[in-house]
C-alpha cells in the first residue's frame, strides 16, 4: 500500500530569525568528506537567516541523538562508496554456510559520539540558533536541513533517521526516515543513493520552498 508525505509537522514550527552582517554562503561552512549518521530526532526547530543583501536562508533545525557515526567514504574518482563499518568480518569456513571465521577487515571508519560531535561542530550556526535549542537537546547534535529539500519530508521527534552531511559540518546532505522494525528507509530528502542495501527504497524529492508565516523578532549578528 502507498503512503503519501506531506512536511506539515516540520511546517507547523515557530520560526526563529537571524540577521548576520556579511553575505551568507554555504560553500564556507562546508570542509572535508562528512559523515554518515544513524540517530533518533529528539527536537526540532526553523530558523530563517537573513543576511547583509536581505537575502533570506531557511533551514530545519533537527536535535539528533547520535546512535551510530562514520566517515562518509569516495573512491578515487569521486564515487561515493560504502564506508569500513567494522575492523573485522565474518568469512565461510565450511559448505552451506556450517562455519565461520573472523578476519582482519582494516581500519574502521566508525567514528565515537564524541570524535563526531567535534567533527561536526560549527560555534557560529550554534551561536546564531543557541536560543532555540529545546530543553532536553544539550547533548544531541543540531543538524541544518535546507526547507527546499524537505518538502515531502515527514518526521518528528522520536523518529529514527540516517543523515548524511554536506562536508564536516552540520548541514545536511541528504536526510532518510527510518522504519525501527526492518531498517528500510520510508522517505528521504536531499543528496542521491548510496549504496543499495541502504537505498533501495529511497526517492529522492527537490521542490520549491514556499513562503511560511515568521515568528519571533529579529536578532541582529554582527
Amino acid at each position: 500500500m502507498s503512503r503519501l508525505y506531506d512536511n506539515k509537522p516540520l511546517a507547523n514550527l515557530p520560526v526563529g530569525n537571524v540577521r548576520v552582517a556579511r553575505v551568507w554562503c554555504e560553500a564556507a561552512l562546508v570542509r572535508g568528506e562528512g559523515v554518515i549518521i544513524e540517530g533518533i530526532i529528539k527536537g526540532r526547530g526553523r530558523v530563517v537567516i537573513t543576511d547583509i543583501e536581505d537575502s533570506k536562508h531557511r533551514y530545519y533545525l533537527l536535535y539528533v541523538s547520535l546512535d551510530r557515526v562514520h566517515r562518509r567514504k569516495f573512491d578515487s574518482s569521486g564515487n561515493e562508496v560504502e564506508p569500513n563499518f567494522s575492523e573485522t568480518q565474518k568469512v565461510r569456513t565450511g559448505y552451506l554456510n556450517s562455519s565461520y571465521k573472523v578476519e582482519a577487515k582494516g581500519q574502521t571508519d566508525r567514528l565515537t559520539n564524541q570524535e563526531a560531535t567535534n567533527l561536526l561542530a560549527n560555534q557560529e550556526l550554534s551561536t546564531l540558533t543557541s536560543k532555540q535549542r529545546p530543553s532536553g537537546c544539550d547533548q544531541c547534535l543540531s543538524l541544518w536541513l535546507q526547507e527546499s529539500e524537505a518538502d515531502k519530508l515527514e518526521i518528528t521527534e522520536g523518529d529514527s533517521v540516517r543523515v548524511k552531511t554536506r562536508g564536516n559540518g552540520p548541514l545536511i546532505f541528504s536526510i532518510a526516515k527510518m522504519d525501527n522494525q526492518s531498517a528500510n528507509v520510508s522517505n528521504f530528502a536531499g543528496g542521491e543513493q548510496v549504496g543499495g542495501s541502504w537505498t533501495d527504497k529511497i526517492m529522492g524529492l527537490k521542490s520549491d520552498t514556499p513562503e511560511d508565516e515568521e515568528e519571533e523578532d529579529d536578532q541582529d549578528w554582527d
